[in-house]
C-alpha cells in the first residue's frame, strides 16, 4: 500500500516537473503587477518599447532631517513598493519632475498616517518644504477618508512669516538609461516558482472559464494603445470599473476630507499642498474598450468642481494622448504608467507648481516623452534587470 501511494506521488511529481519546467524555461520572468497577480505570461503583455531610469535616481526616499523643495507622499505611481521584485527608484515621475525642474524631492509612504505624522514632526516645523504633493491612486477614494481630517495637527502660521518667493526652473538636463524588461534565457536559471504561479492561476481560467479575479483581459477596439504582444487585449484590474466612481456625493465626501488635509498643510503659511489622484487604467482606457463600462468615472470632474482644492486633474489628458497614438502610457502588464505616463504627470505638476507660485518660469514643454537615446545608434546605455 505505501509502495503505491509513493508511486503515485512520485508520478504526480513527474508530471508536475513536465509541465512546469518546459513552462520555467521560456517564460519571461514577472515584471509587471498585473501579470503576476493575475497569472499571465510576461511574453505576452509585457512592453516591447524600452522605459527609462535614471542612475543615479533624482528623486530619493525622503531622510529624515534633509531638506526638500518638494515632498511626495505617494504609493507605486511615485515610489517602488515592498511588494515590487522589480522596483527601485530613479524611474518614477518624482524623477522627472526633478529633473524637469531642478526641484529637490523626496519620497514617503502615502496614507493619512504618515502625513499626519510628519505634520507634527520637527522636520516640518523646523524645515517645511516648498510644497507638499499627496498622491494618491484613483483606487484608494473608493474607502471612507474620515480619518484623513488632519485639522488636529494643524501647525500653526508663524507670527510675521511671508509667502516665499517662487523657486526659479533650473533644468537638470540628465539623460535616463534605457531600461529593457529581462526576458527567458536559457542559460540562467528559470523562475519555477513563477511558472508553478502561473499555471495555479491560469489553468481554472483556461480548462473551467474561471471569471472574477482580480486582474481581467479585456478587449481593445483599436490596436496600438500598447507595445506587447498581446496588441488587441489588455491587462486591468477588475476593480477599476466598480460603480462607486460615478457617485458624486460620495466623491464630494472624499472631496472635502482631500481639503482638510490641504488647510493643515498650508496653515504654516510657507507649504504649499498639492493633489495629485493617479487614474486607474480602466478610467484612461474606458472609450478604448470593445465592450466599454455603462459610465465614466466622475472622480476628476468632481474635484474640479472645487477651485480652492489645488489638484491635478489628469484622466481627459492621458485619455487625449491615447487618442493620439501615444503608446504605453499604463504599462500593458500593470495597472500603473509608463514612461509616457511617468512624464505627462510630471509635465503637468511643474505646469500646477508655476500656477501655485512655487516655480517660476515651467516649460510647457510637449506632453508627448522622447527617450533621449535612440537604441542600436551608440547613444543609449541599456540597462537590464533579471528577477528570480
Amino acid at each position: 500500500m505505501k509502495g503505491g501511494l509513493n508511486r503515485i506521488v512520485l508520478r504526480g511529481l513527474a508530471l508536475a516537473a513536465a509541465l512546469v519546467l518546459p513552462l520555467a524555461f521560456v517564460l519571461d520572468p514577472p515584471d509587471g503587477d498585473l501579470t503576476e497577480l493575475g497569472g499571465y505570461a510576461e511574453n505576452r503583455f509585457g512592453p516591447r518599447t524600452p522605459q527609462a531610469i535614471f542612475v543615479p535616481p533624482l528623486a530619493e526616499a525622503a531622510r529624515p532631517g534633509a531638506d526638500y523643495d518638494a515632498l511626495v507622499f505617494g504609493d507605486g505611481f511615485s515610489r517602488p513598493e515592498a511588494e515590487e521584485r522589480h522596483g527601485r527608484y530613479g524611474r518614477y515621475w518624482t524623477d522627472h519632475l526633478r529633473n524637469l525642474t531642478g526641484l529637490t524631492v523626496g519620497v514617503r509612504a502615502a496614507g493619512a498616517a504618515p502625513l499626519a505624522a510628519y505634520l507634527a514632526s520637527p522636520d516640518f516645523r523646523e524645515r517645511p518644504p516648498r510644497v507638499v504633493i499627496l498622491q494618491l491612486s484613483e483606487r484608494d477614494l473608493g474607502e471612507s477618508v474620515g480619518g484623513l481630517d488632519l485639522s488636529t495637527v494643524t501647525t500653526p502660521r508663524p507670527h510675521g512669516v511671508t509667502t516665499p518667493r517662487p523657486l526659479a526652473v533650473q533644468p537638470l538636463h540628465r539623460q535616463p538609461l534605457t531600461l529593457e524588461r529581462a526576458r527567458a534565457q536559457a542559460w540562467n536559471p528559470p523562475p519555477i516558482g513563477h511558472a508553478l504561479d502561473l499555471l495555479v492561476k491560469a489553468l481554472p481560467r483556461a480548462l473551467l472559464n474561471v471569471t472574477g479575479g482580480p486582474v481581467e483581459e479585456r478587449s481593445l477596439a483599436y490596436a496600438g494603445l500598447f507595445s506587447s504582444a498581446a496588441a488587441t487585449t489588455s491587462l486591468f484590474r477588475a476593480e477599476d470599473f466598480q460603480p462607486w466612481r460615478t457617485d458624486r456625493r460620495l466623491l464630494e465626501e472624499r472631496r472635502a476630507g482631500l481639503h482638510a488635509i490641504q488647510d493643515a498643510v498650508e496653515a504654516n503659511g510657507v507649504t504649499r499642498f498639492l493633489l495629485l489622484i493617479a487614474p486607474d487604467k480602466g478610467t484612461v482606457y474606458a472609450d478604448f474598450l470593445l465592450d466599454p463600462p455603462p459610465q465614466r468615472s466622475a472622480v476628476d470632474e468632481v474635484m474640479a468642481a472645487d477651485p480652492t482644492l489645488q489638484a491635478v486633474p489628469l484622466a481627459s489628458g492621458l485619455t487625449a494622448l491615447a487618442a493620439g497614438g501615444v503608446r504605453d502610457l499604463y504599462a500593458p502588464n500593470g495597472s500603473r504608467w509608463g514612461l509616457e505616463g511617468q512624464l505627462y504627470a510630471a509635465r503637468t505638476v511643474a505646469r500646477t507648481l508655476g500656477r501655485l507660485g512655487v516655480l517660476s518660469g515651467a516649460d510647457p514643454s510637449p506632453d508627448v516623452a522622447i527617450l533621449p537615446c535612440r537604441p542600436g545608434q551608440g547613444d543609449c546605455t541599456p540597462t537590464r534587470t533579471q528577477t528570480d
